[in-house]
């Protein structure tokens, strides 16, 4: 409850140290209920899982970037009947096989370059011949990197993927990018899940608590009808513990669900 109520007192109106980068960023990651939809959980119920809705409908095809040993969303997905085109150029094969898998030795880069082992999610999309695919799910998990890729990437892109999950990496080196990035997103997609990885720890952002790693859920704002998230996070039966020997936090996205768009 400390970290809450100075967070609190930070982003009150009687707060000495509130800043515009502050409110702003409660702001952009506030999160949304839709619609006669639930959320469930796919995957581990610890690090390596994600939420999405219960929603699958035509949904047939998945890009999944970083693999390593934790492939448990990918093989739920995959007993839905869902291809996964999976990639990570850190490994050297995946840890079990599934006809459902499409795995190559290639990283994740938000620019074209002329590293083999590195390529931009735009072409992959074309290299797949899933240009005209819509209704996709992206699962990213490639460390820091995320923003990079986002920051690229072409809004035509955003809108071929009903979904998009992942971790993504909070630093204090360039924090007004992150609003930037996650204002390109919110153009095509609603947060309608958001998690604390309780293994990347709290840092002190502008005067604002925060974690280093934020997991994301979105979804695509076409089709769907959003409202106030009333939800008390982390929540029971949903959000699990990543680091079983951490704390984990609960307040951070409680308060800035306060914070309506």
């Amino acid at each position: 409850m400390q970290i809450l109520e100075e967070n609190q007192r930070i982003l009150s109106n009687n707060g000495k140290i509130i800043t515009n980068y502050n409110n702003e960023i409660c702001y952009l990651l506030n999160s949304k209920d839709v619609v006669d939809y639930k959320k469930t959980r796919i995957g581990e119920k610890a690090d390596g899982g994600y939420i999405l809705l219960d929603d699958f409908k035509n949904v047939k095809i998945a890009y999944s970037f970083g693999i390593a040993a934790e492939i448990s969303i990918e093989k739920e997905l995959a007993d839905r009947n869902i291809d996964i085109f999976m990639y990570d150029h850190t490994i050297n094969k995946l840890p079990f096989e599934n006809p459902k898998f499409h795995w190559k030795k290639i990283g994740l880069s938000g620019q074209n370059n002329n590293d083999n082992n590195m390529k931009t999610l735009s072409e992959l999309i074309k290299e797949n011949g899933h240009l005209n695919e819509e209704n996709m799910i992206l699962k990213i998990d490639i460390e820091s990197y995320d923003w990079e890729v986002f920051q690229y990437l072409n809004i035509s892109i955003f809108r071929q993927f009903k979904y998009i999950v992942g971790d993504f990496h909070i630093s204090d080196s360039n924090e007004f990018d992150y609003c930037n990035i996650l204002k390109k997103i919110l153009l095509t997609h609603r947060i309608f899940h958001i998690h604390c990885n309780n293994c990347g720890g709290i840092m002190n952002l502008n005067g604002l608590k925060i974690c280093r790693l934020l997991e994301i859920s979105f979804i695509q704002k076409e089709g769907y009808n959003f409202t106030k998230d009333t939800n008390n996070y982390p929540i029971k039966g949903l959000d699990y513990k990543n680091c079983q020997e951490e704390e984990d936090y609960s307040y951070i996205f409680n308060l800035f669900n306060k914070f309506e768009y």
